[in-house]
């Protein structure tokens, strides 16, 4: 097991864990480290946008959250709004809610295991594009932020 010394070397990690489990057939794995990424990727595209925290000094948490945060910040934010376009948030939401789905289809029985199996590749495989697009536009934000303030 590798030990991460730097947030770039813990990134780069998790994106090798991601390839190689859906290259090992392991699609949950997979799926929970694209998740890990989506988490971590949003939380960075809110850093650049006003703050990882509520008015309340409270870590934004939850994807969902996350997303919601991000939809009220684009209102305002031209820099934020033109990288997180609304058809990417609305790949991450469709692709959280896809997830939450298979989850609950797991816990309930209302899925058969050959129904599983292909839905959780299914979300594996869309999670590879997903984080790709997801990661180029939160780097974009970051690298460009100094070119677009904040509006107050």
């Amino acid at each position: 097991m590798m030990v991460t010394n730097t947030k770039r070397e813990h990134y780069e990690d998790l994106m090798e864990r991601m390839s190689d489990a859906h290259a090992n057939e392991v699609y949950f794995e997979a799926s929970w480290f694209a998740y890990t990424i989506l988490e971590d990727r949003l939380l960075s595209a809110l850093k650049q946008s006003g703050g990882d925290k509520y008015n309340n000094n409270k870590p934004i948490r939850m994807l969902g959250k996350k997303i919601e945060v991000l939809q009220q910040r684009k209102k305002k934010d031209k820099l934020l709004r033109s990288y997180f376009t609304d058809g990417l948030v609305d790949n991450i939401h469709r692709w959280k809610e896809e997830r939450n789905d298979l989850m609950h289809a797991m816990a309930d029985g209302t899925k058969t295991m050959m129904e599983i199996d292909k839905a959780a590749f299914l979300l594996s495989e869309s999670a590879k594009a997903l984080v790709k697009d997801v990661c180029a536009a939160a780097r974009l934000l970051k690298k460009n932020r100094h070119q677009v303030p904040l509006s107050p």
